[in-house]
């Protein structure tokens, strides 16, 4: 898939989760970031809190039986551990799922998975990670699909 697919995809998923929020208990407003925000996607402001939500979505997972996250792009830490969202929420094989990132940083230390260089001309490093982890390192989300 090209960039510019990967890029509609993903916004089509913020889109879809920030619909997903409006039911959520206090809410007051919800804001998909524009532009390049590397900090994270979806602002919820709640009566009470501010909570910020990072969202990758997989398109091939179906195929590979894996799905990824990038931790470090040209010797310098990146997504995972760049990220300040409170939440990462990953929409993968029609289904949604959501952690605290801090938890999932520490959840992926004892996460089966591959270490490998890719895209952007092999400077990413991403985790390559069995589809059968979601479970140990996510909560799944009942996101409806009609939203």
């Amino acid at each position: 898939m090209s960039f510019v697919k990967d890029l509609k995809v993903g916004k089509e998923a913020e889109k879809k989760f920030a619909k997903y929020l409006v039911d959520y208990p206090g809410f007051v407003s919800v804001e998909i970031v524009r532009g390049k925000c590397k900090d994270w996607d979806i602002v919820l402001q709640t009566k009470d809190k501010v909570i910020t939500y990072e969202i990758k979505t997989d398109t091939l997972a179906h195929k590979t039986g894996n799905f990824v996250i990038e931790y470090r792009f040209k010797w310098e830490a990146s997504w995972i551990y760049e990220s300040k969202a409170d939440f990462v929420v990953y929409n993968i094989l029609w289904e949604w799922w959501i952690q605290k990132r801090s938890e999932l940083i520490l959840r992926l230390q004892d996460t089966e998975k591959k270490e490998v260089k890719w895209g952007d001309w092999r400077n990413s490093d991403l985790y390559v990670i069995k589809v059968s982890e979601l479970p140990k390192l996510f909560e799944k989300l009942n996101v409806n699909e009609n939203i």
